[in-house]
């Protein structure tokens, strides 16, 4: 009997009866080379190779671990998408939607009903953030000097301003001579009265304008109140006239061309009396204010303005 290897043994090349199951005879393969067509060549020489079965055993397991591989890959790239999709449908129903956006085009008729709602909840709630922050920031300026005040020595330089708007229609007659009540000087917008009555304001012409204060006091600015009648108190119910978008620029003299302090929107739907917060890199010692209307709510022969105070703290 010859003798058998213990390796060979361990490895599974004999069964239980002894005999060899694996051979390690060498099994002879044919390869024909072609020779091209057209050319001359020498004749088709036979090859021989040689392979043996061990060799064709390890072939075929390297196919089987690339297949296995393979397999492999796939499935962890089914586990990672449907990860991934779990996750952004786990998001979205954490953030309130119900659908994700591969469902998005089927919406049902209730959910836009539901988001116009939604969206109205958000304004209202806007709007009253938009309330509490102009009446925080008209009671820190009601503690605040107003440097604009016509009382304490504050001046609208007129000749450096917009003009008046001269009203066409008549107030009253004379022996049939229309006798017209003079507009209100733009004087009025310092005054400082919190009372504000429909048709006491400075009015300009056209939805564009500006207005050029000098300070009672060079002083640090800190905040400004616009102030306009309400929808209520207006006879036609609209406040076309009001200013809507304005700037606020701080001069040291009056050839500065100014440092803008702030862009503000005046909310025709807010308090009459608004407080607005400047910018505060912005701030510095200054001794003139200019009012720059950049826009109206709609009025297209003029605008009007109520009141303008300017607060902030002596220098």
């Amino acid at each position: 009997m010859p003798r058998r290897s213990s390796r060979l043994i361990s490895m599974g090349h004999y069964n239980s009866e002894g005999r060899p199951v694996i051979s390690d005879k060498e099994t002879l393969y044919r390869v024909f080379k072609w020779r091209r067509i057209g050319h001359s060549s020498p004749p088709i020489r036979k090859e021989t190779v040689i392979i043996r079965n061990s060799d064709s055993i390890n072939i075929n397991n390297n196919k089987s671990r690339v297949r296995i591989m393979s397999g492999l890959k796939i499935f962890g790239y089914l586990i990672l998408l449907s990860l991934y999709f779990g996750f952004l449908g786990n998001t979205f129903l954490d953030s309130g939607l119900s659908e994700s956006p591969c469902t998005s085009m089927f919406v049902e008729p209730d959910s836009t009903a539901r988001y116009e709602e939604l969206e109205k909840q958000l304004e209202e709630i806007q709007d009253k953030l938009r309330m509490l922050r102009n009446n925080i920031n008209h009671l820190i300026a009601d503690n605040l000097p107003n440097f604009a005040l016509d009382s304490l020595g504050a001046r609208v330089l007129s000749n450096l301003s917009s003009e008046t708007y001269q009203v066409q229609e008549a107030g009253l007659s004379f022996f049939g001579i229309p006798i017209q009540c003079p507009p209100e000087n733009p004087r009025t917008v310092i005054k400082g009265d919190s009372h504000l009555v429909p048709g006491r304001c400075w009015a300009f012409s056209g939805r564009r304008g500006h207005l050029v204060i000098a300070l009672s006091h060079p002083a640090t600015l800190s905040y400004v109140t616009l102030g306009h009648i309400s929808k209520s108190q207006s006879p036609t119910g609209s406040i076309a006239s009001a200013p809507k978008e304005f700037s606020v620029y701080g001069m040291e003299t009056l050839d500065d061309e100014g440092m803008q302090l702030g862009t503000f929107l005046y909310d025709q739907d807010g308090e009459r009396l608004q407080t607005f917060k400047l910018l505060e890199h912005k701030m510095g010692v200054y001794k003139y204010v200019k009012l720059q209307v950049q826009s109206n709510w709609g009025h297209p022969e003029y605008s009007c303005l109520y009141s303008f105070g300017v607060h902030g703290s002596h220098a």
